[in-house]
């Protein structure tokens, strides 16, 4: 069976708003319907003297559109750098250069490399020394990736993306 209650209800609604309107004085319900959904008439210019700002529409639409059309744009720049730093690669080394790590511009290893004079010393220091290289390596990979989204987003005239610690 249908729920006949919100019919009902919209019914009664309609009927309520409509028996109202009817009883309003005249010069109020056409100030009231001529407000109803922003300015119907806009005006080149406002008390100050400064052109007016295009409301865009019904409830705003048009600044959503907007919105919507910068965040596309840099959705697109975001994929642009994604790409980029995809395939940029960044190279960290432990204090004694012995042992070289790679990582692409995302923060995702890519390769270590240990020299024989590392390996020779011993499991435990080959472990460190490949550590102090994929921290360092890693460490310069988001620093990268983090100065270049802070540009994106400044340039895109948005507040810096935030910095974690």
């Amino acid at each position: 069976m249908m729920n006949f209650f919100p019919i009902a209800l919209l019914i009664a609604f309609v009927a309520s708003v409509s028996c109202f309107t009817s009883y309003m004085p005249k010069n109020r319900l056409i100030s009231s319907r001529k407000f109803l959904f922003g300015n119907p008439e806009p005006s080149n210019s406002n008390s100050a003297g400064t052109p007016a700002k295009k409301d865009g529409g019904l409830f705003g639409m048009g600044n959503m559109m907007e919105s919507m059309k910068k965040a596309q744009e840099i959705a697109k720049q975001a994929d642009t750098l994604n790409r980029e730093l995809a395939v940029t690669a960044i190279v960290g080394a432990d204090p004694s250069g012995q042992v070289t790590a790679t990582f692409n511009g995302l923060g995702a290893p890519i390769s270590i490399k240990l020299s024989d004079a590392i390996v020779a010393q011993g499991a435990e220091v080959a472990s460190l020394a490949a550590s102090q290289a994929m921290l360092d390596a890693h460490t310069k990979a988001t620093s990268m990736m983090f100065s270049k989204m802070q540009a994106m987003y400044s340039s895109a005239g948005l507040p810096n993306a935030p910095v974690s610690k």
